[in-house]
């Protein structure tokens, strides 16, 4: 099955920065726990825009979101972020995104070794006016994947992100990123992918129905870690639907299960869809 990631603890939403910046505790407690009850194996903490603030927040949030039984994915762009991280989890994590560069890579390695640690290699192509296309991304994660391996690092250890661009940008950016998921599973059947779903969407009205659909074709695909708003019931049901209709629901025990569980909710909104409509005969 897939890997849900929740990611409403980001920095760039002004009201989750302004508690961030508060040491809101109890406001991340809260949205740690919501996002666990609707499906979120991971949670993720992006506290960013905090800047210097950033790791004295990570230092008391990174153990509190694990106390409420979630796992991290922690996303920051500061390696000594990324570093303090890996010393205060006690459970799996997630840590990144990092492009390919040596550099920085190589000032994680060891530390990821000696933690259960999980990469985002973000496969990001330089902008350019020749447009993005999924061989290139193939070629840039062909490269990024051989030096991790080189250094030791597992296949089931990195986790794919070919960056989602929204559809507002590229009206093509959908196809693109579906290729491209197609061909790194190609090549790399052993290693995962993952993406942050949620952008794809950003600026159009009804984002709902653009993600929802979005996440069938993505997943059909063959994409493994999703990073999202589980608390849109959209989400979870797109997720649901999808792994049955593609086999990936054994005897459809999951789909049963959701129906099951939201049978009284499925009974107060019966009639325009599951029964059928009476019409009455023309008397001209």
């Amino acid at each position: 099955m897939v890997t849900i990631v929740g990611n409403r603890l980001n920095s760039a939403n002004k009201k989750v920065l302004d508690r961030m910046n508060k040491m809101d505790m109890e406001f991340i407690k809260r949205e740690t726990v919501s996002q666990i009850e609707q499906g979120a194996e991971f949670i993720e903490i992006n506290a960013a825009s905090l800047l210097h603030n950033e790791m004295h927040f990570l230092k008391t949030a990174l153990p509190l979101v694990e106390n409420c039984g979630a796992k991290v994915m922690l996303i920051s762009e500061n390696t000594d972020c990324l570093l303090e991280a890996l010393k205060i989890a006690k459970k799996e994590i997630i840590i990144g995104p990092v492009e390919y560069n040596p550099s920085k890579i190589d000032c994680l390695i060891d530390a990821m070794k000696a933690k259960n640690t999980k990469i985002i290699a973000q496969i990001r192509e330089k902008d350019n006016c020749d447009g993005y296309f999924p061989e290139k991304s193939l070629y840039i994660a062909q490269q990024y994947i051989a030096y991790l391996f080189d250094h030791g690092i597992r296949g089931q250890d990195i986790l794919l992100d070919p960056l989602v661009r929204p559809l507002e940008e590229d009206f093509c950016s959908g196809k693109i990123f579906l290729n491209t998921i197609e061909l790194f599973k190609l090549d790399f059947p052993l290693v995962k992918t993952m993406a942050n779903i949620s952008q794809f969407s950003e600026g159009l009205p009804k984002r709902h129905l653009i993600t929802s659909y979005f996440i069938c074709l993505a997943l059909s695909k063959g994409l493994d870690y999703i990073v999202t708003n589980v608390l849109d019931q959209s989400i979870s049901e797109s997720v649901i639907a999808t792994f049955s209709i593609i086999g990936k629901d054994k005897n459809l025990q999951s789909y049963l299960r959701y129906c099951k569980n939201h049978k009284d909710k499925d009974k107060k909104t019966k009639g325009s869809c599951d029964e059928r409509p009476e019409y009455k005969r023309n008397s001209h």
